[in-house]
C-alpha cells in the first residue's frame, strides 16, 4: 500500500512542475555554448534600475579660464568660425561632460559665460558656470585636452543657482599701449623717435586727469554706435578708470589703463581711451568734455582694439553671501596672480608688442587723429531703436566687435539693464 501511495505522489510532482524548473533541469546538461544556452533569456531588469545605474549627479561649478583670443573670433560659440567656446566644449565633449555642440547640449548643463570678448582679445579672468559631475580632476581632465594658449585656472564648487554671467558685479578691462601714444602731436622722428619716445611724469598725470572724467555716470552716447540717443541704456556707471605706471618690455615702454565698471557698450573703452590720447597729444583739448556726454553726435576717435584684453570679472556679492558659508568658495583671483602674469607676459603682451612693430597699428591710427574734428556732427545714417531686440539680431559677434557680454538668460543685452551705483565697491588686482 505505501509503495502505491509513493508512486502516486511522484505522479503528482511531475505532472505539476513548473515550466521554469523544468527549463532549469535541462540547462544544468547543456554546455555553454549550445543553443538553449545560447537563447536563454536574462533576468528582467527595469528601466528605472539601469537609468539611476547611468545617471551621474551634477553640481553647478564656477570654471576659471584665461586664453589668448587670436586667431579666434571672440569667445562665443559659431557653427563657422573658430571661438574659444568651441574649443572649450570640444574638450567638454571629449572629457565626456557635454554631449554635442548643440544648443540643447549647452542648456542641459546650464552653460553661461561672465564675459562675451570680441575677436582676438584675450583674457586672464573669464569664469564660465556649468553642470559637471562632482569629480577632482575636472580641471586636470580640461586643461589635458586644451591647447596651450587656453588654460583652465581652477574649477570651484558654486551655488546650483550660480550664473556667471548675472552674479558678475563688475568687470575689469585692461589695455596695454606703447607710450608714444602720449607723445605731441607734432612730434617728429618717424617711427624711432617713436619706439625711443619715454613718458614723463607730467604727461601720466595729465592722462589720469583726462581719464577721470570718465569716472561715475554718464551717457555714453557719443562712445558707442547702434543707440538712440534718447536710450537709456547709454547710461553707464565707471567705478575706475587709470593709467598705471609704465615699463619696459622688450627695451619698449608701455603702460596699462585699467578700466573697472559694471558692464560696458560697443566700442566704449576703446572710444573712452582714443578720446584721451587726442587731449594728451594736443589735438584736441578738454573742452570736448562740456558736450561729449550729451544727446549731440560729437566725433570721437576709436583707439585701435589690440591692447585690449579682459582682466577680470569680479563677484563682490556673491563672495559675500556666500564665500565663506563653510561649503562654497570665494571667486578670489589673487591666488592666481603669478599664473595670470606668466601667461599674459607669454601669450598676450609678446603677441601685442610683435604684431605693433609689425603692423604699426597704434602709429598708423595716431596719423589719423588729425582728421578727426571733435565737434558736433551728423548721424552718417540714422540710428534704429535697437533696446527690444534679441543679442544676435542687434549685433553679430562675428560682425560687430563688442566689449560687453549679452545677458542670455533674461534675452536682452546687459546694456538693457538698469545700471545703479553699488554702496560698496570692492576691487582686486
Amino acid at each position: 500500500m505505501s509503495k502505491h501511495l509513493a508512486r502516486i505522489a511522484q505522479f503528482l510532482h511531475k505532472l505539476f512542475i513548473s515550466p521554469f524548473e523544468m527549463n532549469k533541469e535541462r540547462n544544468v546538461l547543456k554546455r555553454p555554448g549550445s543553443a538553449d544556452a545560447i537563447y536563454s533569456k536574462p533576468p528582467k531588469i527595469s528601466n528605472t534600475s539601469v537609468e539611476s545605474s547611468l545617471r551621474v549627479k551634477k553640481k553647478m561649478y564656477a570654471v576659471l579660464m584665461m586664453y589668448s583670443g587670436w586667431g579666434y573670433y571672440g569667445m562665443q560659440r559659431s557653427p563657422t568660425h573658430p571661438t574659444i567656446e568651441g574649443e572649450l566644449s570640444q574638450a567638454l565633449i571629449s572629457c565626456g561632460y557635454l554631449e554635442d555642440m548643440t544648443g540643447e547640449a549647452f542648456k542641459k548643463i546650464w552653460f553661461q559665460r561672465a564675459s562675451k570678448t570680441d575677436k582676438s582679445v584675450s583674457a586672464t579672468g573669464q569664469v564660465c558656470s556649468m553642470l559637471l559631475p562632482a569629480s577632482d580632476d575636472l580641471m586636470q581632465n580640461l586643461n589635458a585636452a586644451l591647447p596651450k594658449h587656453i588654460r583652465i585656472l581652477d574649477v570651484i564648487r558654486a551655488t546650483q543657482s550660480f550664473c556667471a554671467n548675472t552674479a558678475c558685479s563688475h568687470r575689469v578691462y585692461d589695455y596695454l599701449f606703447p607710450t608714444f601714444a602720449l607723445a605731441p602731436h607734432d612730434l617728429t622722428g618717424g617711427d624711432t623717435a617713436h619706439w625711443c619716445f619715454r613718458v614723463s611724469a607730467e604727461t601720466l598725470t595729465h592722462a589720469n586727469a583726462v581719464l577721470h572724467r570718465f569716472k561715475g555716470t554718464h551717457n555714453f552716447y557719443n562712445f558707442t554706435s547702434g543707440r538712440l540717443a534718447t536710450d537709456k541704456s547709454c547710461y553707464r556707471y565707471i567705478i575706475s578708470v587709470e593709467c598705471m605706471p609704465p615699463f619696459l618690455y622688450a627695451d619698449s615702454q608701455y603702460a596699462v589703463i585699467r578700466v573697472v565698471g559694471q558692464s560696458f557698450m560697443l566700442h566704449q573703452i576703446r572710444k573712452m581711451i582714443g578720446l584721451m590720447f587726442a587731449v594728451v597729444r594736443g589735438n584736441t583739448t578738454d573742452d570736448v568734455f562740456d558736450h561729449v556726454f550729451g544727446t549731440e553726435r560729437i566725433d570721437v576717435p576709436k583707439a585701435p582694439g589690440l591692447g585690449l584684453m579682459l582682466n577680470q570679472v569680479v563677484y563682490t556679492r556673491y563672495n559675500e553671501k556666500f564665500g565663506n558659508d563653510g561649503i562654497h568658495m570665494p571667486i578670489d583671483w589673487t591666488k592666481y596672480e603669478d599664473q595670470m602674469d606668466a601667461f599674459k607676459l607669454e601669450h598676450i603682451y609678446d603677441h601685442i608688442h610683435k604684431t605693433e612693430i609689425e603692423e604699426r597699428s597704434m602709429l598708423g591710427w595716431l596719423d589719423s587723429l588729425n582728421v578727426h574734428s571733435y565737434t558736433f556732427r551728423a548721424p552718417s545714417c540714422p540710428t534704429m531703436d535697437r533696446s527690444n531686440l534679441l543679442p544676435e539680431t542687434v549685433a553679430s559677434p562675428l560682425l560687430v566687435p563688442a566689449d560687453d557680454p549679452p545677458s542670455e538668460q533674461t534675452g536682452l543685452t546687459e546694456s538693457n539693464q538698469t545700471i545703479s551705483e553699488p554702496t560698496q565697491v570692492v576691487m582686486e588686482s
